[in-house]
């Protein structure tokens, strides 16, 4: 088994965890980022648009009617389907949220149109993705953001960007790899894997921390949070 599929073991044993978004920086920096800039934003009649493990549900749930998405029934979404090919009609949801999603799109533009046609007029659109990262889910990994790219993306598909915000520098970048690679190399051994866990949620939070002292302007930017509206 390779450190790649044990991580992924990994993550999807603790998504939808309270401590998930600890166990690296890359994963604390978006989620502090969506508590402090995207979640006020998020209400109503909800779609986890790309909801992979699962791991947003709690975040989201409480403050909208939650439907999660994803195009693998594997990953026990509410419905499986294709983000550029939605199951409802024009103007369903008040906020769409999409995190780390768009860089694994062969068409991020088609995608983008497909969640402008299933907001509400005024609707919200949280998204994020990736700026650094390494290859990941190859080999269906094909793109990395800019501010500027995914700004406009969103108003090309006919949203007016709001916010584009960092989540995470160049330390969360490096320290989001070596806690995912010491975790998953510890994982086969119970009590040190547990103990390597609890060390990395008590660590994630001071990797961040230091990004946002050093880098605040999103230089080397791990990844960007999108807050759009539909026109």
């Amino acid at each position: 088994m390779t450190l790649a599929t044990r991580w992924r073991e990994v993550r999807s044993r603790e998504a939808g965890r309270r401590g998930y978004f600890f166990l690296t920086p890359g994963l604390y920096a978006l989620y502090r980022t969506f508590l402090v800039s995207g979640a006020r934003h998020v209400k109503g009649r909800v779609l986890d648009a790309g909801a992979g493990y699962g791991a947003w549900r709690p975040v989201l749930t409480g403050r909208g009617d939650v439907t999660a998405v994803d195009f693998s029934a594997g990953d026990r979404p509410d419905v499986a389907a294709d983000l550029k090919s939605l199951p409802y009609p024009d103007n369903t949801f008040d906020a769409v949220f999409c995190s780390q999603v768009l860089e694994h799109e062969r068409e991020p533009a088609a995608v983008l149109a497909e969640l402008r046609r299933v907001s509400k007029p005024g609707g919200t659109l949280v998204l994020t993705a990736p700026h650094l990262s390494r290859l990941h889910d190859a080999p269906g990994d094909y793109f990395r953001f800019t501010a500027y790219g995914l700004r406009l993306l969103a108003e090309k598909a006919g949203f007016v960007a709001e916010e584009v915000v960092p989540c995470g520098g160049l330390l969360s970048f490096l320290g989001h790899n070596v806690h995912a690679l010491s975790l998953a190399a510890l994982e086969p051994v119970p009590l040190v894997g547990r103990l390597a866990a609890v060390a990395a949620k008590l660590a994630s939070p001071v990797w961040a921390a230091l990004d946002r002292a050093l880098d605040r302007d999103g230089l080397f930017a791990l990844n960007w949070m999108l807050v759009a509206r539909k026109k």
